[in-house]
């Protein structure tokens, strides 16, 4: 019904599930543990990084279109044989549920930052573990994604990068917080969530969604507030794009209206990185003060997206 977040029911016969081609030993032994199908979805048992479903491609100016896999281990990476530069900013992105980091969306991104600087552009690819119709399943890989993208972090410190910041899209706005439990007390600089998942996060407690905590500064977009976005505010600035649970133009034109304001966020996100006018909003109390009402326009206007002031706070429209 709602497009990205469409959700396989199962239901395993007892005649059925003896034919099950997997067997994990009594013992629960990580080391032997076998990744298994459940229909089209891949279940993930052997949660030890690196991970040949968990994997890291980079862009940079020299090579726009063409990406160079980084390899990591737990002590090593082949980042020295690569164009990575440690000196040079680094911007992580990650895709989410039924995605992958050829994401149109994702790619523009990708292509603005390169038009602007000759960046460190790493996309994260883990599309086995997120394919649909398995949203439950999915949601229980996410913090295994977290680990390895953790491994690949502190190998880019080991190299020298201070600068580093993460961008994740739905489902992947998730990630870099299970990634920030494994680095701690380490913070990385900046993680931006672009309309953070809800459904199976409003319950869950703060190590297991993105927060506040998971950055030095956690900057959010909302477009599908209720629908597939979170309401709750996860970061140190949260926006709520044309407040926040529908975009304009959405329910005119698309078979798919959800999923339109949802990706809108990545849209948006995209726009800002070279925009000559940006996204501009303004602070309020919070999301009950909106629907009530209550947050007329005000000045002075707070910019939103990438060039977002990191001293900002709060709730804004």
């Amino acid at each position: 019904m709602f497009g990205a977040f469409t959700v396989l029911l199962l239901t395993i016969r007892p005649s059925v599930a003896a034919q099950t081609p997997f067997v994990i030993s009594n013992t629960l032994d990580q080391d032997v543990a076998k990744d298994y199908f459940i229909g089209p979805c891949l279940v993930n048992t052997n949660q030890t990084c690196p991970d040949k479903e968990v994997t890291f491609f980079l862009y940079t100016q020299r090579n726009p279109n063409v990406s160079e896999e980084i390899v990591v281990t737990e002590e090593s990476s082949n980042l020295k044989q690569t164009r990575f530069k440690p000196s040079r900013p680094t911007k992580i992105v990650v895709h989410g549920y039924d995605s992958d980091m050829e994401l149109s969306y994702l790619v523009d991104v990708r292509r603005e930052y390169l038009k602007t600087y000759d960046y460190n552009v790493i996309a994260v690819d883990w599309h086995r573990l997120a394919t649909a119709p398995c949203y439950p399943i999915v949601v229980q890989n996410v913090p295994h994604v977290g680990n390895c993208l953790a491994q690949l972090i502190e190998r880019l410190r080991d190299v020298g990068t201070v600068d580093i910041h993460v961008i994740g899209f739905s489902l992947g706005s998730h990630v870099p917080a299970f990634s920030a439990v494994a680095l701690r007390p380490y913070k990385v600089p900046r993680i931006t969530g672009l309309d953070p998942a809800m459904p199976l996060f409003v319950t869950v407690d703060k190590d297991h969604k993105l927060d506040a905590s998971d950055a030095d500064f956690v900057d959010v977009f909302h477009t599908n507030a209720f629908i597939q976005g979170q309401v709750e505010t996860s970061g140190h600035v949260d926006f709520y794009m044309n407040g926040g649970i529908n975009q304009p133009g959405c329910w005119e034109r698309w078979w798919n209206p959800f999923k339109c304001d949802h990706h809108r966020s990545v849209m948006y996100f995209a726009e800002s990185i070279n925009t000559n006018e940006g996204f501009w909003g303004w602070k309020c109390a919070g999301f009950t003060s909106y629907l009530l009402g209550l947050c007329p326009p005000r000045y002075p206007a707070v910019l939103a997206g990438d060039k977002v002031d990191k001293k900002r706070r709060g709730f804004h429209l």
